[in-house]
């Protein structure tokens, strides 16, 4: 999770805004058949995330059990913080990759949608004589 700071996160989020806009516009279109195993590997990506976020929920949710004492407890209350909750932390950029997976594959979807349409244009264009 090295490389997954919130600077590239922020990074590959507005690069994948850009190409779904791009697919919005006409601006790259792709088969269903090239798409697919692209869109499979997303969604899998996906559930993965998910899990992982699940994970670490379930072990950033309590504080860890550093000691009575209040510098322990000092401790364990901002590892809790710095890990689940402060900008930057591990569920945040989670949540990050998690939503630049989702615009990833939403482009494709809209890619797929401009190549069909694209496509039905063409061969109406055949059917009726107009070359």
């Amino acid at each position: 999770m090295s490389g997954l700071d919130k600077g590239s996160m922020d990074k590959m989020a507005a690069e994948t805004r850009e190409m779904v806009n791009s697919a919005r516009s006409g601006g790259f279109r792709v088969s269903e058949n090239a798409a697919e195993p692209i869109r499979k590997t997303l969604a899998e990506m996906q559930t993965q995330v998910d899990e992982l976020r699940g994970d670490l929920q379930v072990r950033f949710g309590v504080e860890p059990q550093l000691g009575s004492h209040s510098y322990g407890q000092n401790v364990a209350k901002h590892q809790q913080k710095a890990a689940a909750n402060a900008p930057g932390s591990a569920m945040e950029v989670l949540k990050q990759l998690r939503q630049v997976l989702a615009d990833a594959d939403k482009a494709l979807e809209i890619a797929v949608r401009k190549y069909r349409e694209n496509e039905e244009s063409a061969s109406g264009t055949f059917r009726n004589g107009q070359v």
